[in-house]
């Protein structure tokens, strides 16, 4: 069944120096990534804070979109356009709507027949995504006709981001995070090999010599009402605390969330500042491999 997902934040990225110009200022290897592919990338601050995270789909070799996990696409662009000087590249947020499916089925009555292998189709204006992870999915992009509003599909949705470490910026938290603390090095988000960007010496420091000292947690809730992006959490004792970014409720009053904190072990029981009577649970704390 299509889900009907909140409304996308996409930055198209377009012009003869495109490509260039990605490649210089986000910390994947754009100028690897093949025309009707996406993989994941950030804009990082020259301290290696993460700014901006997002799946880099290739459309054209002159021709990208950046697809925020979480932050606006406005705000992406206010900031990244003075970076732009005399480079041939336009900067545009598109408006698209997006249709999440846990199945092809749909993505295939809509698209057509899915190329074996294929992580990105393109038909007219619409767009699909094949998302894979633990539970494989597709997310749709385009003009569509409104799917049905179903809040336990999108939490549904929302818990499998969470279980495959997909974590969520929203623009309050920009250039706070190093990118191991959001997992980006376990879903291909940081290159160490490609070369110079901003952040790209911190990130290169962290990998071969170590010292992060926060990472990504999935946590499971305990909560009579859903926990807010950003809230704080903390062990009893005061001695850990961090924040979460997103979560997903599974059932009423339970469900699970990612959320920022030093390496804790499973088990590990915290509360959120603000939340009487919750409490959170360590599942595993993600580890990092760059690309």
């Amino acid at each position: 069944m299509p889900v009907r997902l909140p409304p996308p934040q996409l930055l198209e990225i377009a012009g003869p120096e495109a490509a260039a110009f990605a490649h210089a200022q986000f910390s994947s290897d754009v100028k690897a990534l093949q025309t009707l592919h996406w993989q994941w990338s950030a804009w990082l601050t020259a301290q290696g804070r993460v700014r901006a995270m997002f799946r880099l789909l290739r459309l054209k070799d002159d021709c990208f979109v950046a697809f925020l996990a979480g932050g606006s696409a406005d705000a992406l662009r206010a900031a990244l356009v003075p970076f732009v000087l005399r480079a041939k590249v336009t900067l545009q947020p598109i408006e698209r709507q997006a249709i999440g499916n846990f199945s092809s089925d749909d993505v295939v009555a809509t698209f057509g027949a899915l190329p074996t292998g294929t992580t990105l189709v393109e038909r007219g204006a619409g767009l699909a995504l094949a998302i894979g992870g633990g539970e494989p999915r597709w997310c749709m992009l385009g003009d569509f006709a409104p799917a049905a509003a179903d809040d336990a599909a999108v939490e549904r949705w929302r818990a499998a981001d969470i279980a495959d470490g997909i974590a969520e910026l929203d623009d309050s938290q920009r250039e706070r995070f190093l990118p191991d603390a959001l997992g980006l090095g376990r879903l291909g988000a940081v290159s160490v090999r490609k070369g110079c960007y901003p952040g790209q010496e911190i990130v290169a420091r962290l990998h071969f010599k170590g010292g992060n000292k926060r990472w990504l947690h999935r946590l499971d809730y305990d909560s009579a009402s859903s926990p807010a992006h950003g809230i704080a959490l903390a062990t009893a004792d005061g001695t850990a605390s961090g924040e979460l970014l997103n979560s997903a409720e599974t059932s009423a009053g339970h469900g699970v969330a990612l959320a920022v904190l030093p390496e804790l072990p499973p088990g590990t029981i915290l509360s959120a500042t603000g939340l009487p009577g919750s409490l959170f649970r360590v599942i595993s704390a993600l580890g990092v491999a760059n690309a």
